[in-house]
């Protein structure tokens, strides 16, 4: 047994001389390993890379989907065109007065937001019939709190919150309009 123990002692001497004969020899033996490079994480994708809060106007165009109509019986209607941006037509005695295209939704607080639009300028335009318009931007505030689901009040930006104009919802279509013009009347006194 003392004579198999030696051996192999002898063995692992010789190894160890062997190897460290090697390594002195190579000299890519003092090379240490790179290190593993650190991989940051890539944000998220955004579905729209022009303006990645774009999904806030479409939320609020989900939640104001349809007619809207105030007391004096103008009403509103937003929907979303055949490209999926959020559009808002306003209608003054029942005539088309504007048409805009939605490009931000801020909110303030949870209550009240503003809807900033711009106005392409359209002249003749058969999907459009009798409306002619500059092109410009309009910003227009919103409150949802006050009255209830179904309900907001609605002013230019530039006019006081008194100002606002209470809007009750119609839905997909006119045929309630009448009914909806005199909730709004009742709920403006």
């Amino acid at each position: 047994m003392k004579k198999l123990l030696s051996v192999i002692i002898a063995m692992v001497l010789a190894m160890s001389f062997f190897t460290g004969c090697v390594e002195r020899d190579n000299p890519e033996s003092n090379v240490e390993p790179t290190p593993t490079p650190t991989v940051t994480p890539s944000p998220s994708p955004v579905e729209d890379e022009e303006d990645p809060n774009y999904p806030t106007v479409l939320a609020m165009w989900k939640d104001m989907d349809g007619y809207w109509v105030n007391e004096d019986g103008d009403y509103l209607y937003f929907t979303l065109n055949d490209e999926g941006k959020a559009v808002m037509y306003s209608y003054d005695d029942g005539k088309l007065e504007n048409f805009m295209v939605a490009t931000a939704v801020m909110s303030s607080n949870k209550t009240s937001y503003y809807m900033a639009f711009d106005l392409p300028a359209i002249s003749g335009d058969s999907a459009l019939p009798g409306l002619v318009q500059k092109a410009g931007a309009a910003g227009y505030m919103i409150e949802l709190g006050g009255y209830g689901e179904g309900y907001v009040e609605i002013g230019d930006e530039n006019e006081s919150a008194d100002d606002y104009d209470i809007y009750v919802k119609v839905g997909d279509n006119l045929d309630k309009l009448a009914e909806a013009i005199k909730t709004a009347d009742k709920l403006d006194k």
